[in-house]
């Protein structure tokens, strides 16, 4: 039976839960042999990826993937974490600024597969399909 990625991921996640530095040194190390022996240290990356979302979710934190024009000024990064926080009843809020300078101005908050969009375009896209109809 071929072990999927969620399920080395889960696996880690329920070794690893709770336990001192020491012993997830040990557990990793283990975990890591077996991902070689399985043949699986090509899936290393998307194992960890998987298991960074688990850890996550069971402690209440949330990435916000934040696409602005501009590097986002503190208050604004308060703001935004504040909001998230709310609706997602989140504990903790990790924002990462990324800067595209293609969008006009505004700002999109990307969460899991949560999109946001208060760019200045879809703004405009809004206006002109409201106007039409």
């Amino acid at each position: 039976m071929k072990v999927s990625i969620k399920q080395y991921s889960q696996t880690l996640f329920e070794m690893t839960d709770g336990k001192s530095e020491q012993e997830l040194l040990v557990i990793v190390k283990k975990f890591a042999q077996q991902l070689k022996a399985d043949g699986q240290l090509k899936n290393a990356g998307k194992i960890m990826e998987k298991f960074g979302e688990l850890y996550n979710a069971a402690n209440g934190i949330i990435v916000a993937e934040v696409v602005t024009k501009e590097k986002i000024e503190h208050e604004m990064k308060e703001k935004i974490e504040k909001f998230v926080k709310e609706k997602y009843s989140a504990k903790v809020v990790e924002i990462k600024n990324v800067i595209d300078e293609k969008i006009q101005g505004g700002i999109i908050i990307k969460i899991n597969d949560d999109i946001i969009d208060g760019s200045v375009k879809k703004q405009l896209t809004n206006l002109k399909n409201k106007l039409i109809s």
